[in-house]
């Protein structure tokens, strides 16, 4: 009987925990709430209500957009992922640490939903759909 139960409940936590959806990188509202509250005089007033809104604004830093969106599934050159590991910073492309172009896929995984273009560090401009 015990065997049962557990094995009903592992089947009910799987089911349960396979309609949240997990997104490397991405803050939830109240995560993202927290952060401004402890980087809130870092952040310009202009930036704050879409970043908690879980949209992406002109003027945010990539750090911002990866706590939004998380991790982009290509950026220029066909490179999947980003990796921020300082020892891997000699084989990504130069052009990628000045200018980058970030792809975030519909879920048909082919179609660009979000694209996003940065001058730096500084989203400067983006095209798509901005729902999460």
């Amino acid at each position: 009987m015990r065997s049962r139960a557990f094995f009903i409940f592992m089947i009910s936590l799987c089911l349960g925990c396979a309609n949240r959806a997990v997104v490397k990188g991405a803050l939830s509202s109240d995560e993202r709430r927290e952060y401004v509250e402890q980087t809130g005089a870092l952040i310009p007033q202009r930036l704050k209500d879409p970043f908690l809104d879980g949209k992406a604004a002109a003027g945010m830093t990539k750090e911002m957009v990866v706590f939004v969106y998380g991790q982009p599934d290509r950026t220029e050159n066909n490179r999947y992922g980003i990796s921020w590991d300082i020892d891997n910073i000699e084989s990504q492309a130069l052009v990628d640490l000045k200018d980058s172009i970030w792809n975030y896929f519909g879920r048909d995984s082919v179609s660009v939903k979000l694209g996003i273009v940065f001058q730096g560090d500084t989203l400067a401009r983006f095209t798509g759909d901005l729902t999460r």
